[in-house]
């Protein structure tokens, strides 16, 4: 409700039944330098999710030519209830964190109402946002749950009868050069009333607005459990007319869900099942920006909705200086882009972006929005998130004598003789893009 709602409930990847895992051996469950991914030159790494719950973690080329499925994570305990998302590979230690939510649903928030319902004047605070689970991962396919982001705090003085709720998006995240982590949350204003002789309520959403936090990079990296200092600052959205129509088509969608809902729950008196069933049944599933990245040229982050219009998409910049958002429109017709996975810029500061129901993807130029397909066939993930790591001057020991004969992971070779991992070949270099 007035939030991000990604799907929770995700179809088989029907290539992964021909991809195995040959060997866990030597798989280290408390990621450090020694298990770090040293071979990511022009590389992107991507991380999708089966109805079963398999994290499955795939490497290719920033043009997604040469793609090669690393491993699964899933010999480490214990495994996240809801997929690792939001995908992002530090610069510094060169190792993967993700987002995970804490939910039951698994969409970063949860149904709250106050008994009795409806009740007078207003229904009570409905929608609660929820931790969000933070996943080190290193590149033998160990991961940890390094401790939880907490929600941005509410706005303090809100009018009377106002509530708001500031859920944290699970597959919206990226780094700067720094290794600083940004995080994308909303914030959403609504105000509920009840008529109680007709058993009526409702429950009214305003346009949302976006929050990004920020993780410094010696924060992250020292985490150990518990709650992981954030510092969010409120984007200004509003200003240009562009994003200001996307917001507000955004908020009418969350009104029928939330009409949906309160509905149902009248009802039923279930408020799990009539969110389970107005996700499907409503237009808000997969609407809003699933994925933004921090570009490596001007530091900006950019944001992707593919899914809020039919008829187009909508790339958002945001200023990290100003904290100014713009946006432009990209024509999408009968909206053939599909649900968003990632977007990730290339070493040259191409935003490569995917979409979950394609098997190809397309590269955005950020200063005039044009979109350009690329032809390399790729895995579809109908829920998963990609990162590249396009920042210059970081050293690769790609080639050395000591990343061939030590070499501990899911980067695969050919050298046999001290590895200890996933079978493979030499993967082919990637040139810059």
């Amino acid at each position: 409700m007035g939030v991000l709602m990604k799907r929770s409930k995700i179809v088989v990847i029907g290539v992964l039944s021909s991809l195995s895992i040959l060997s866990h051996a030597g798989t280290v469950c408390t990621p450090n330098a020694s298990t770090s991914f040293n071979d990511f030159d022009n590389k992107i790494f991507r991380i999708t999710n089966d109805a079963v719950g398999t994290n499955s973690l795939f490497e290719q080329c920033t043009d997604l030519t040469n793609e090669t499925m690393l491993g699964q994570l899933s010999n480490c305990a214990p495994l996240p209830t809801n997929p690792i998302n939001g995908l992002g590979l530090n610069p510094t230690d060169k190792l993967l964190y993700g987002l995970s939510p804490t939910d039951g649903l698994g969409i970063g928030v949860h149904l709250q109402l106050t008994i009795p319902f409806p009740s007078p004047g207003q229904p009570g605070d409905m929608m609660q946002a929820d931790n969000m689970a933070v996943y080190k991962i290193g590149n033998d396919g160990g991961f940890q749950n390094i401790g939880f982001i907490q929600a941005p705090t509410e706005t303090i003085g809100l009018p009377s009868g106002t509530q708001q709720v500031v859920p944290i998006v699970q597959n919206a995240a990226s780094f700067n050069q720094t290794g600083d982590l940004f995080v994308l949350a909303y914030r959403t204003n609504y105000v509920s009333s009840a008529n109680i002789p007709l058993g009526t309520a409702q429950v009214l959403y305003q346009a949302p607005q976006i929050v990004i936090g920020q993780i410094d990079n010696t924060t992250l990296t020292s985490a150990a459990g518990g709650a992981i200092a954030t510092t969010w600052s409120d984007i200004d959205d509003s200003t240009d007319a562009t994003c200001l129509a996307v917001k507000n088509k955004f908020r009418d969608d969350t009104n029928v869900f939330s009409a949906c809902v309160v509905s149902q729950y009248l009802a039923t008196g279930n408020e799990n099942t009539a969110v389970q069933n107005c996700l499907v049944s409503t237009p808000i599933l997969d609407k809003g920006i699933h994925d933004f990245a921090v570009s490596p040229t001007n530091g900006h982050y950019y944001a992707y909705d593919s899914m809020t219009y039919d008829n187009k998409d909508v790339l958002i910049d945001v200023d990290p200086v100003t904290k100014i958002a713009s946006c432009t429109e990209i024509a999408d017709i009968g909206n053939s882009t599909g649900v968003l996975t990632s977007v990730m810029f290339s070493k040259l500061n191409k935003l490569v972006v995917t979409f979950s129901n394609q098997t190809t993807g397309s590269w955005i130029d950020v200063s005039n929005g044009t979109l350009t397909a690329l032809p390399a066939v790729i895995t579809a993930s109908p829920f998963g998130d990609g990162s590249s790591l396009p920042f210059a001057g970081i050293p690769t020991r790609r080639g050395t004598v000591a990343d061939l004969i030590f070499k501990n992971g899911f980067d695969p070779i050919i050298d046999l003789i001290f590895k200890n991992g996933f079978d493979g070949v030499i993967p082919p270099l990637c040139s810059d893009f």
